[in-house]
C-alpha cells in the first residue's frame, strides 16, 4: 500500500537510488503493478545517465510492505517499498532489474519487466 509522500527505494540500474510518491494514478493507495508519478530525492555520485535530483518519472510498483496474495494464494509481503523507473511509453529506463519480482506482474502484462528481472517469485 503505497500513499502519495512515501519514500521509496528504486531497484534497477538507471542510476536513482531514492525518490518520492507524488502521485497515484488508481485511486488513493498503489499497490504491485499500479504506475504511480516519483519525484527523485537521490541519484547514485557516477551515474552515466542525465537524472538529477529533482525529476519526475512514472514508474511501476514491484514490491509492498504489505502483505499480498499470489497467484497460488499465498502471502507476500517484502522488506521494502520498491519501484521501476518507467519512460513516458511506459517502457522501462533500466536494463536491468537487481532482487526478486512477483509474477503478479504478468497478470497486468508487464512481461518486458518480467524478462529483465533476475528472479521471480
Amino acid at each position: 500500500m503505497i500513499k502519495v509522500q512515501t519514500q521509496l527505494k528504486i531497484i534497477d540500474n538507471s542510476g536513482v537510488k531514492k525518490g518520492q510518491a507524488i502521485k497515484i494514478y488508481k485511486g488513493k493507495t498503489g499497490k504491485i503493478g499500479d504506475i504511480i508519478l516519483i519525484s527523485v530525492k537521490q541519484v547514485q555520485p557516477k551515474s552515466k545517465q542525465k537524472i538529477i535530483k529533482g525529476n519526475m518519472f512514472k514508474a511501476l510498483i514491484v514490491r509492498t510492505k504489505y502483505n499480498n496474495k499470489n497467484l497460488l494464494n499465498n502471502y507476500i509481503s517484502f522488506n521494502e517499498n520498491s519501484i521501476i523507473l518507467l519512460n513516458n511509453q511506459k517502457v522501462p529506463i533500466a536494463s536491468r532489474i537487481l532482487g526478486p519480482i512477483p509474477s503478479q506482474l504478468r497478470k497486468n502484462k508487464q512481461l518486458k519487466i518480467l524478462s529483465l528481472a533476475s528472479t521471480i517469485i
